[in-house]
């Protein structure tokens, strides 16, 4: 399949949802970039409404249901920015949403998604995608895929429509987890341009990516610890995968010691709340698994800010 011209739907996706999300700063670096010697930039997705990019993805899908489909509402299964994007989704539109949290949920988070009205269904971390599944057959709900989904996909491409109508020559640099945004991303920018290079960049215990690349296929991988605890998925999705092995130009790893240190750059030095998986883009650059000369302009995704900063904090000196 060619999926370069998803670019179209990326656009028709950016009609869909430009009225409900925000179009964040992007901005340049400059402490960062004075230390590496090249210009970085910083797309702020932790500055977009629930802050995070989840939003793009998940509107974009609940936009493209039918009014019966809305009427019955949405479900998923997350215990993070994608579960606060459907009950913010749900709530801006009016409909009905359910979101299957593990047992190990924090009472905080089950809060803030009761706040935004939606219902709450408890189950375990193993058997969660499973009881929302379950829901939407029971209950005629839309399921909706946190990452396997192309209308999700198409949603968080979104970002790179902003990042390209402002600069183009560039290496976009994307935290990967099951591969739903940097999907979206590669799409659009090979859709639209041949000097631009996208590169995911994955915790080094959790590679599924780097794996299932040389596989060939979607391969599970064991879970280990990291840092980045928004790009823990174990198997790239399905339906985004073979996006990626055609269009991303390169996966990499990073090392947590890395990504501590891009934390403290980003936080110390930038002023910049942002979640630890974000700073894995430049934990990687400072770990030299990407290379760039004076000329190149990196732009790092900035995926989400739902952290504290005394937890940013603790983290640094630990």
């Amino acid at each position: 399949m060619d999926y370069r011209n998803g670019y179209k739907e990326t656009i028709k996706a950016r009609e869909r949802i430009r009225d409900y999300v925000y179009d964040t700063p992007l901005v340049r670096l400059d402490y960062i970039s004075e230390i590496l010697g090249t210009s970085v930039y910083a797309k702020l997705e932790n500055m977009q409404r629930t802050n995070s990019f989840k939003i793009r993805g998940a509107l974009n899908k609940i936009r493209k249901l039918s009014h019966e489909e809305l009427q019955r509402g949405v479900v998923t299964a997350s215990s993070g920015n994608h579960g606060k994007a459907i009950a913010t989704c749900a709530k801006m539109l009016g409909i009905p949403a359910k979101i299957v949290l593990p047992d190990t949920s924090t009472d905080i988070k089950r809060q803030m998604i009761r706040d935004l009205g939606a219902e709450i269904v408890i189950s375990t971390v193993e058997k969660r995608f499973i009881v929302a599944k379950e829901i939407s057959e029971r209950e005629g709900m839309t399921f909706i895929h946190p990452f396997d989904d192309l209308d999700v996909a198409e949603g968080q491409g979104t970002i790179a429509v902003e990042i390209l109508n402002k600069m183009d020559h560039l290496k976009m640099i994307v935290p990967i987890g099951g591969g739903g945004l940097i999907s979206g991303i590669a799409m659009y920018t090979k859709g639209v341009t041949r000097w631009a290079k996208v590169i995911g960049v994955e915790p080094e215990n959790v590679a599924r990516y780097t794996n299932s690349l040389k596989e060939g296929k979607p391969t599970e991988v064991n879970r280990g610890e990291t840092l980045a605890d928004g790009l823990l998925s174990v198997k790239p999705g399905e339906s985004v995968f073979p996006i990626v092995r055609d269009l991303v130009d390169d996966v990499v790893t990073c090392e947590d010691k890395s990504i501590k240190k891009a934390l403290d750059l980003l936080y110390n030095k930038e002023k910049l709340i942002v979640e630890p998986s974000s700073a894995i883009g430049l934990g990687a650059i400072l770990e030299g698994k990407i290379k760039y000369d004076e000329r190149d302009k990196l732009v790092l995704i900035i995926t989400g800010g739902n952290v504290e900063g005394r937890v940013i904090e603790k983290i640094i000196n630990s």
